[in-house]
């Protein structure tokens, strides 16, 4: 079963709706000529059996759609740039079943989740990003990714058969590579862009160094790798020491095709993918949710990215004000869904 909370605030913004709007979203006339939204146990029964893979897919298609009017819209060209990131659905864990954990591939910027896929208990997320990207056409795309999935298969698909471009960090877990990067002269490389922001009672400061390392690092294990990146970061937070970290990357770009600060800007963005499920827990409390029957979490979440994507694309800022504004006024769905409010009454 869905979990009592989920369902029954679904239950809940159906009960709110009027028969014209129930009418627009398609609920039909029952026998005795009234409508009514589905009760709380209808809801979760169908959670439970709905085709994920499938609903992910439109959803996600539906998406794509939307982020490109809106950047079109707005005036924003340039490449899209994409983050493959895990998250873990900690409420669904059971005795007899451990949590579920999705693997989703999320817009920088504005965070519009263009695919979602499940990784098994028995697997884990490097097995799923290819099947996670393949449907997707990233034809000149950025795709930025964490330790994890830096790996040769993942990024040689990545350029060889998707066309599209990476920036893969590197961390000393993968010793080869990293102290491949570290040994080069970065002492002769003269600080490229900085930049620093303050927020969260914390200081921030990013500088960036580059390196053009065609057939300086032969054994590096990754194919069409044209730059090494090198990002020292300072953070100082109100009361504490000051903590210096340094990261090490690289990408197919070369850098006629990115500034050190676009590639700072991927870096930095690949945490519009943490940004989103923070949105999921905080305003849809996702940690807390105790959905974990069938194929309820996958869908609960996939309705998560697309209520997150939907008011995003419109411009909203504050997701958890808006979703209270639409859960008392249930009507305001409407425009967000990009649905007219039209609908005839009399139909079946």
């Amino acid at each position: 079963m869905v979990d009592e909370r989920d369902e029954g605030e679904l239950a809940e913004w159906g009960a709110r709706a009027d028969a014209g709007l129930l009418a627009v979203l398609g609920v039909r006339r029952h026998l005795l000529r009234w409508r009514h939204a589905p009760s709380r146990s209808v809801i979760g029964r169908v959670l439970k059996i709905l085709d994920a893979d499938a609903l992910d897919a439109a959803v996600g298609a539906w998406l794509a759609q939307r982020h490109t009017a809106a950047n079109a819209a707005a005036g924003r060209g340039g490449r899209r740039v994409i983050a493959v990131d895990g998250k873990a659905l900690r409420g669904s864990a059971r005795l007899d079943q451990p949590r579920r954990h999705l693997l989703s591939a999320v817009t920088h910027g504005c965070p519009v989740t263009l695919a979602q896929t499940e990784v098994g208990p028995k697997t884990n997320e490097t097995r799923h990003f290819q099947p996670l990207l393949d449907p997707l056409d990233l034809e000149g795309d950025v795709i930025t990714f964490d330790a994890l999935h830096s790996v040769k298969a993942n990024v040689a698909w990545l350029v060889e058969t998707k066309n599209a471009h990476y920036v893969a960090v590197i961390k000393p877990n993968q010793p080869t590579a990293w102290a491949q990067l570290d040994s080069l002269d970065w002492n002769a490389v003269t600080v490229q862009h900085t930049a620093s922001n303050k927020g969260h009672g914390r200081r921030e400061s990013r500088s960036i160094k580059t390196l053009a390392i065609a057939g300086n690092l032969g054994g590096i294990a990754f194919p069409h790798a044209k730059l090494a990146l090198r990002v020292h970061r300072r953070r100082k937070a109100a009361g504490a020491k000051e903590s210096r970290e340094t990261v090490y990357a690289v990408s197919s770009l070369d850098a006629h095709q990115a500034t050190p600060a676009a590639l700072a800007s991927y870096l930095r963005g690949h945490w519009t993918v943490e940004a989103q499920h923070n949105i999921r827990d905080r305003a849809f409390t996702e940690d807390t949710s105790t959905v974990h029957a069938g194929n309820a979490p996958r869908a609960m979440a996939t309705f998560r990215n697309l209520a997150i994507g939907a008011l995003k694309t419109r411009g909203a800022t504050n997701i958890a004000k808006t979703t209270r504004a639409i859960r008392d006024q249930p009507e305001r769905a409407l425009p967000v869904l990009g649905i007219t409010p039209e609908a005839d009454l009399n139909g079946t």
